[in-house]
């Protein structure tokens, strides 16, 4: 009979029976994921990839695809919104200028002076939040990107990490912002 540890906080625990290793496992205490070592076990290892695995509740929910088969356009897209935002907001200020003779002035001081930021900030959020809807249909967890999904630099980095990407969109992205801040100035 085999003897078990476990790990839970950063803490080793046991020895415990195979049993008690099964209780503790159905009442959601370990899960696929928690270290276990056993003295036929070279390494720590998690709980799924030992004779334990059995015991774990078998899940009805395929994995998340392939971040190969999950689509990046709408990320692209988001990448490209810092520019695209400005393009956006030239376009309304123009729209509203008091007069053909002065829409090119017009168009520079509402960009110079931001007075349609808003568009810019909505564009960001919604495609973030777009594409954060898209993971979460591929099977992808988004819980560890929490309400970071909405601070888009910080969301395209989560995003390529979680993906194991690379940060390509996310240079891209920071790269635009810089330049768009250098345009409006």
């Amino acid at each position: 009979m085999n003897e078990w540890h476990y790990e839970k906080n950063g803490q080793r625990h046991g020895p415990i029976s195979t049993e008690a290793m099964q209780t503790l496992i159905e009442h959601g205490a370990l899960d696929s994921q928690t270290l276990v070592w056993a003295s036929d076990l070279t390494t720590w290892l998690p709980l799924a990839n030992t004779q334990l695995a059995v015991h774990l509740p078998h899940s009805t929910q395929p994995p998340a695809l392939p971040a190969s088969h999950i689509s990046n356009t709408v990320i692209w897209v988001l990448a490209l919104a810092p520019l695209l935002g400005l393009l956006l907001e030239s376009a309304l200020a123009g729209m509203r200028a008091q007069s053909e003779l002065t829409v090119d002035y017009e168009v520079a001081q509402a960009l110079s002076s931001g007075q349609y930021w808003y568009v810019t900030l909505l564009l960001n959020c919604g495609l973030s939040l777009w594409d954060e809807r898209r993971l979460k249909a591929a099977g992808v967890d988004t819980a560890a990107f929490g309400k970071l999904v909405l601070l888009v630099p910080v969301y395209l980095w989560k995003r390529a990490q979680s993906l194991r990407q690379r940060p390509a969109y996310f240079w891209t992205w920071l790269g635009l912002f810089g330049l768009s801040l250098l345009i409006t100035r």
